[in-house]
């Protein structure tokens, strides 16, 4: 009786032994599979991030290149983080302490409108990159594009009798004034544009020097586009 017993109780013991050791086989497995899901959907979610980024890429190229062929030197265009930015940095676009673009100077709007009107990032249903693009909208995700327009000025305090109490509500309704200049020109759906006053506080120049405060007053463009999750 006592070697079976202690047969018994062998077998027990190797049995919990197999159990605990499938058990951990199983918890292993899983975490793999886990990771692995992870791995994948961030090789997923970075394709998508270098596809958004490309198309912005070849925004600012697209916009260098009709800016560059109009020739006008008062405008300028980079690649940032904030998507293709287009600066209108001619201090005589505007009176001053004015809001309103001098008439003589709407050639740049012009040129700058054009250059965005015919941008590929908005129409990319009628590119070659129309099929991944309602793969994505058919897994959720719906394509936008934003026209951001940010105003700025100098730091040089405004008369009594100016029209706005400070460079703040200055450079933003500049911004709003070039937005409805742009929309007009280009025809695109007024959900597509934002603004956003800094008034002088974020100057690129030397507000202590005349050049400094022509570059500071500036309007600047942002055109950039992202994929909304909608699910």
């Amino acid at each position: 009786m006592v070697l079976k017993a202690k047969r018994i109780h062998i077998i027990a013991a190797k049995a919990r032994s197999s159990w605990v050791l499938s058990y951990g086989d199983t918890v292993t497995l899983l975490i793999c599979f886990f990771i692995m899901m992870i791995t994948v959907r961030a090789g997923q979610i970075n394709k998508v991030h270098a596809w958004v980024n490309d198309r912005l890429d070849e925004a600012a190229i697209e916009v260098q290149g009709a800016i560059d062929g109009a020739g006008i030197e008062e405008i300028s265009v980079s690649r940032n983080s904030k998507g293709v930015q287009i600066t209108l940095n001619d201090p005589r676009l505007f009176e001053v302490a004015s809001a309103q673009p001098r008439r003589s100077h709407l050639y740049q709007l012009d040129e700058v409108a054009t250059s965005i009107q015919n941008l590929n990032i908005f129409r990319l249903k009628q590119t070659e990159h129309a099929n991944f693009l309602n793969e994505l909208e058919n897994s959720g995700f719906q394509w936008q594009v934003e026209i951001r327009i940010e105003g700025h000025t100098d730091n040089m305090r405004l008369t009594r009798n100016a029209l706005y109490r400070d460079n703040w509500e200055l450079s933003a309704a500049r911004a709003q004034a070039i937005m409805k200049q742009l929309q007009e020109r280009t025809g695109l759906p007024p959900a597509v544009f934002a603004i956003g006053g800094f008034g002088e506080f974020q100057p690129i120049g030397d507000n202590n020097t005349q050049t400094g405060r022509e570059l500071n007053r500036r309007v600047e463009i942002y055109i950039g586009a992202s994929l909304v999750n909608t699910l």
